[in-house]
């Protein structure tokens, strides 16, 4: 079997998939989307890795993450699913698609799932009537970014209108602030919980609580908190995340989602936890490819 796993470079996912497709004796190859070109002439079409057709080559496709070349891989999703190949996420290849924080949150809102109070608009205006609304501290938050590197604790309107004339109209959603002493992760592979969990404690003198920025993580198991696998599911079921984080944080006694990642970075999980997190990722491509 043959897996290619496409998307920006990140060193300990992509070292730890290498690892754990050698104890299973898969072959994983990591390439970024400079790495590829699309052809279409005379003597051949498809996707290609200088000589090497990749349609051909690959029994699976994972897609890490790929904006702003969003066009570029959901072709390329669609390509090798005509193909009759394997693509995680699946949805890349028979649904729109969409990478935006807020459409996850309309989602889940939708479908009763419980998400803060945010509003992502296009006129300053109306972001710091909400923020009034909502109360100070609240949150700013980049609807594209990741690893907390775009989101921000604004404790006043002016500090609001200063962060808002930072960013392009509309990339930035005001939400209300969950004053919690941690919060949670939890990973789903294939829509299952996996049976560990981890509680997050922010670094000193921040808030977030990101492995990128230092925050503390402890283990604990699933079953203390059901509740919190419960909801991850229903979330990555619904959002269709072969592979996600899901991140929880409570307001009172009901638990809320943060956020369901994507593309979940794992090195603090697994370094925590003690899960083979990448190794129960290939065993799920492993089974969705035909026998």
């Amino acid at each position: 079997m043959k897996i290619l796993w496409l998307g920006w470079e990140d060193m300990y996912a992509t070292r730890r998939m290498k690892e754990a497709a050698r104890q299973l004796e898969v072959r994983l190859d990591a390439l970024e989307i400079f790495d590829i070109a699309f052809i279409s002439d005379a003597r051949r079409t498809g996707i290609f890795h200088g000589e090497t057709d990749l349609l051909a080559e690959y029994d699976a496709l994972v897609i890490r993450t790929f904006y702003p070349y969003i066009s570029e891989a959901l072709t390329i999703a669609r390509l090798f699913r005509d193909a009759g190949k394997v693509v995680v996420d699946q949805s890349l290849t028979d649904e729109g698609y969409a990478v935006s924080k807020e459409h996850d949150y309309i989602l889940l809102a939708q479908h009763g799932l419980p998400v803060p109070a945010t509003r992502q608009v296009f006129n300053p205006a109306e972001a710091e009537a909400f923020a009034a609304e909502v109360g100070y501290p609240c949150i700013l938050k980049g609807i594209h970014g990741a690893h907390g590197s775009t989101v921000f604790l604004i404790r006043s309107p002016d500090q609001l209108h200063r962060w808002l004339w930072r960013f392009p109209i509309g990339e930035l959603a005001v939400q209300e602030f969950l004053p919690a002493d941690s919060d949670y992760r939890v990973m789903t592979i294939g829509y299952q919980a996996l049976p560990q969990i981890i509680s997050r404690r922010p670094a000193p003198g921040d808030f977030r609580t990101n492995f990128a920025v230092n925050a503390e993580f402890c283990a604990c198991r699933l079953s203390e908190m059901p509740v919190l696998g419960e909801l991850s599911e229903k979330a990555a079921r619904l959002l269709r995340r072969e592979f996600s984080g899901v991140d929880i944080r409570f307001k009172g006694e009901q638990p809320m989602i943060l956020e369901v990642n994507r593309r979940p970075a794992f090195e603090g999980f697994e370094k925590a936890t003690g899960c083979d997190v990448a190794g129960e990722f290939l065993k799920y491509i492993l089974s969705r490819i035909p026998a």
